[in-house]
C-alpha cells in the first residue's frame, strides 16, 4: 500500500505538468484583451523601438492598459501617420483569427525575447519574417534571423516574457505590434482543468482499489 501511494504521488504531478505544458504549447499564452476598439497614436522617433504606440480609452480589467508601449512595424506596404489618432482593435499574435495572419509569428515573438544590436537590427529581423522581407544587412540582424530560424519555430513566450499584440486599424493602414509582458496569472485560464481533475480522480481511485485488494 505504501508503494502504491508513493507511485500515485510521483505520477500525478508529472501528468499535471504535462497537461499544463500541452495547453500552453497548443494555444499560446492567454491574454485578456478588450473586445472593443481602443484609441491608438504613434510617437516617432524612438531610440529603443521602431516607434512608440500610445493606447488610451482602455477599460480596467484587461491585460493591457492606457499608456505607451514599445512598438514595431509588421507591414512594410502601408503607411501610418505620426501623431494621428486612430481607432484600433487588439489581437494576440497567437490568435488564429487575427486579421494579419503570418506563419512566422512564433519567430517574431522569439526575436522580441532575444534581441541583439540596435532597434534598427530588431526591426529588420522582424521584417524578414513578417510579410516576407529581405535578410538584414547587419551582423546582429542576421544573427537574430538565424537564431529564430533554428529555435523560434515553436516558440511560446512564458510568464515574464514578451509577446506581440497586433493593433489592427484597417487594411489601408500600417499594422503595428506592441510588446506585452505575459504574467503568470494570465496563463491559468488556459489550463485544461477537466482533464487534470479526471487524471487526479483516476489515480485516487486506483490507489483505493489497490489498497482494498492488498
Amino acid at each position: 500500500m505504501k508503494n502504491t501511494k508513493k507511485h500515485v504521488l510521483l505520477w500525478f504531478p508529472a501528468f499535471f505538468l504535462a497537461m499544463i505544458n500541452l495547453a500552453h504549447a497548443t494555444s499560446g499564452p492567454y491574454i485578456n484583451l478588450p473586445p472593443a476598439s481602443v484609441t491608438l497614436k504613434i510617437e516617432y522617433p524612438s531610440s529603443e523601438c521602431y516607434y512608440y504606440v500610445v493606447l488610451s480609452n482602455i477599460p480596467v480589467g484587461y491585460h493591457v492598459s492606457n499608456g505607451r508601449y514599445l512598438g514595431w512595424c509588421v507591414d512594410e506596404h502601408h503607411y501610418i501617420n505620426n501623431g494621428k489618432t486612430y481607432s484600433a482593435t487588439l489581437y494576440s499574435s497567437y490568435d488564429p483569427s487575427n486579421p494579419h495572419p503570418d506563419p512566422d509569428w512564433n519567430k517574431v515573438n522569439y526575436i522580441l525575447n532575444h534581441k541583439q544590436g540596435s532597434w534598427n537590427d530588431v526591426q529588420a529581423a522582424i521584417w524578414r519574417f513578417v510579410d516576407g522581407g529581405s535578410m538584414p544587412s547587419s551582423d546582429a540582424g542576421k544573427a537574430m534571423v538565424n537564431d529564430a530560424d533554428i529555435n523560434g519555430e515553436n516558440f511560446i513566450p512564458g510568464p515574464g516574457e514578451k509577446m506581440a499584440v497586433i493593433a489592427w486599424i484597417n487594411s489601408d493602414t500600417q499594422v503595428p505590434i506592441i510588446e506585452v509582458t505575459v504574467p503568470l496569472q494570465n496563463i491559468t485560464p488556459e489550463y485544461p482543468l477537466g482533464p487534470i481533475l479526471g487524471i487526479g480522480s483516476f489515480f485516487a481511485a486506483l490507489g483505493v482499489f489497490r489498497r482494498k485488494h492488498l
